[in-house]
């Protein structure tokens, strides 16, 4: 299991090659303090609140909404108690307060005109989870990751991931299609069976995009995988152009240095 690699290192290293290198030095050193800010607050709430959807499509229009509510009501009360770690020491009315800018009577309305076009027997059958946060661990592909949620369409168990933030024009961000990739990968060898597709959901509009697996993003996932593996064992990669510097925890000590090793990555 040494070798092994988490997606999210995959999506990590999309972001900037050199997170996952401090990050991988974060084991032999005092964790950094995550910023729990309000923006912050506010995707763990939507994620939360989104694996709820399959209730309120499940409910007539009229309660749609108020289902929602209820739900967020819930899940303002319990989130210290599943991300406790996370949430130490953070005061329940910042929670609320982050809670505030949900509008789930807008998420009502998206969910009531998505089962007016596609039925609501079809959308349950899309977001309806068999499993979350379902651990998957392959020794053949070197690679371990939790989906958000796995759905059963027909015979097949397909991945689920929950985005919080915004929603591209057409199809998924290309950090999302290689995490979907790699999930559909692992259930894969999981379940023993092609997963051909998987599902992208972007919570605050409740947009579902459909992502056909294709061979040439399976090929990039094992590149990927190789990449990490490589930094994890020392090799320092470049700084990614475009990379979020300003807001990154290891700003200070990045140092901007090119060397002959590392300008393949």
């Amino acid at each position: 299991m040494s070798d092994t690699v988490l997606v999210s290192d995959i999506v990590t290293y999309l972001r900037c090659p050199r997170l996952v290198y401090f990050a991988n030095l974060l084991n032999n050193r005092e964790p950094v303090e995550r910023d729990v800010n309000a923006r912050y607050l506010a995707h763990l709430l939507s994620k939360e609140l989104a694996l709820t959807y399959h209730r309120a499509a499940a409910s007539t229009s009229e309660d749609v909404a108020e289902v929602l509510q209820t739900e967020l009501d819930r899940i303002v009360n319990e989130l210290p108690m599943i991300y406790r770690a996370e949430l130490a020491g953070v005061d329940h009315s910042v929670i609320r307060d982050a809670a505030e800018s949900i509008d789930t009577g807008a998420i009502g309305l998206q969910i009531i005109d998505v089962i007016r076009k596609t039925g609501r027997d079809e959308l349950l059958a899309r977001i309806t989870p068999c499993a979350v946060e379902y651990a998957i661990y392959s020794d053949a592909l070197g690679l371990a990751g939790s989906p958000d949620k796995l759905v059963r369409v027909g015979d097949c168990v397909l991945p689920y991931m929950i985005r919080t933030g915004n929603t591209p024009e057409n199809g998924v961000w290309k950090p999302d299609r290689m995490q979907i990739t790699a999930y559909a990968m692992l259930v894969e060898e999981r379940f023993e069976q092609v997963v051909e597709y998987g599902f992208v959901e972007y919570a605050r509009f409740f947009e579902i995009r459909k992502v056909v697996i294709r061979s040439g993003d399976r090929r990039r996932v094992l590149e990927l995988r190789n990449r990490v593996r490589m930094i994890k064992g020392g090799r320092m990669p470049d700084r990614a152009q475009g990379a979020p510097c300003e807001l990154c925890v290891f700003e200070e000590d990045c140092v901007a240095k090119r060397s002959l090793a590392s300008k393949f990555w």
